[in-house]
């Protein structure tokens, strides 16, 4: 399986679906899936930028709030998963190895 490509919170896309996962070990079970908005950055140096996200996918498949995420916390991550299925599929049905993963 490919790894996952981490996205600064500059380099977020507006409209674009990400995986979001807690920076500290202690939380890194918080993890979510959604569609970036915008980032609202520090007036100072005293304060972090905020990335938005909404159409946020939570544990269970649950639909959760809208979040405004302090980056200095979070992990985004960019995932090509529609591709890989793809992939995976016409992998499997060349192999015939039903559980043939990339």
């Amino acid at each position: 399986m490919r790894p996952l490509k981490l996205v600064k919170p500059i380099d977020l896309k507006p409209g674009r679906t990400y995986l979001i996962q807690e920076k500290r070990p202690q939380y890194a079970h918080q993890k979510f899936k959604g569609t970036f908005v915008k980032n609202d950055y520090p007036p100072s140096l005293i304060y972090y930028t905020i990335s938005h996200f909404t159409n946020v996918i939570c544990a269970g498949n649950h639909s959760c709030s809208n979040l405004g995420l302090q980056a200095i916390y979070w992990n985004y991550y960019e995932a090509d998963a529609l591709a890989i299925a793809y992939t995976n599929q016409a992998l499997r049905e060349i192999t015939g190895d039903p559980s043939f993963m990339i």
